[in-house]
């Protein structure tokens, strides 16, 4: 992307005045009269990344969840985007969750509110919406005031020689969990927190589970099925694609597949031998491969 920008920019008739992008969503200043022309010009560059468009309405463009709004003096202002979809809800305070993540929705929404709306009171009008919004989730004045309140930062007395032993992360059960974080802290050990599995995670996958044979950038396991005469052969290998599964497993498999070890195994060393698609095991995943990580090696259950 950083390279196609580059060049259209550069190569541009008439090119924006400005250019800001997050991930697939861009931002970007020009004349109305030239904003077709730049638009094609985008889409001419790469066939696979193709681009649509979004004008100003009313004299405002959303980007993110950001409006900015051309007041009536030319001059802009900066306010909170929501869709016409969005419903207000937050995490619930009944909800199982330790009180740190409860009063971080709060200190998000409202830093938000600080550091994105421009206008003074634009920014007190978003900081009662959000708690409104919040009330209806359960959440008590309290909690919006502990919220708000400037945080302090402990320091150790001079005396005190007991080293920090790092952490532990644990899922978190509503009144225990307290109890074993005050207990860890008296020996230097910091406690996290996470949320238990809940029922809508358990039950609900928006997507139909991937098979194993259609699964891409696995690192796999493939054992041998054949039999010695000592009885099942130990042979077995482990390999990385960034492919699909079901393909490199058959060439592994092929005879003329002179590179893989595993055709070697089965049809030159050990003939007789095989490889089993079924009995192949997902060790890890490449997460570029995965619609729901980011980069690196993660793992496949």
């Amino acid at each position: 992307m950083e390279d196609l920008e580059q060049r259209a920019i550069e190569t541009a008739p008439h090119p924006p005045l400005w250019w800001f992008r997050y991930v697939d969503d861009t931002y970007c200043k020009l004349k109305k009269c030239h904003s077709q022309e730049f638009t094609d010009h985008l889409n001419s560059l790469d066939k696979d990344i193709q681009f649509t468009t979004e004008g100003e309405e009313n004299n405002s463009l959303a980007f993110l969840d950001t409006l900015t709004v051309i007041q009536p003096d030319r001059s802009t202002k900066v306010t909170i985007y929501r869709k016409s979809t969005h419903t207000d809800q937050y995490l619930n305070f009944a909800s199982n969750h330790p009180i740190d993540h409860k009063l971080g929705v709060i200190r998000t929404l409202y830093h938000r509110a600080d550091t994105v709306v421009t206008n003074h009171q634009d920014r007190e009008d978003e900081k009662s919406h959000v708690n409104n919004a919040l009330a209806k989730c359960g959440y008590p004045k309290w909690a919006l005031d502990k919220a708000n309140q400037p945080k302090s930062h402990k320091t150790r007395d001079v005396g005190d020689k007991r080293p920090n032993k790092g952490h532990v992360v644990l899922p978190y059960t509503k009144g225990t969990s307290e109890a074993i974080r005050r207990t860890f802290s008296n020996y230097g050990v910091s406690v996290f927190f996470k949320p238990t599995r809940t029922l809508r995670q358990i039950l609900v996958s928006p997507k139909d589970k991937t098979e194993k044979k259609d699964i891409t950038g696995p690192v796999y396991y493939i054992p041998c099925q054949g039999k010695t005469v000592t009885g099942q052969c130990k042979e077995s290998y482990i390999g990385e694609t960034e492919r699909s599964l079901k393909t490199r497993f058959q060439e592994h498999r092929r005879p003329s597949s002179t590179a893989s070890e595993v055709s070697n195994h089965i049809h030159i060393e050990s003939p007789g031998h095989f490889v089993d698609l079924d009995k192949v095991h997902i060790l890890d995943r490449d997460s570029r491969y995965h619609p729901h990580h980011g980069g690196g090696l993660q793992p496949v259950l």
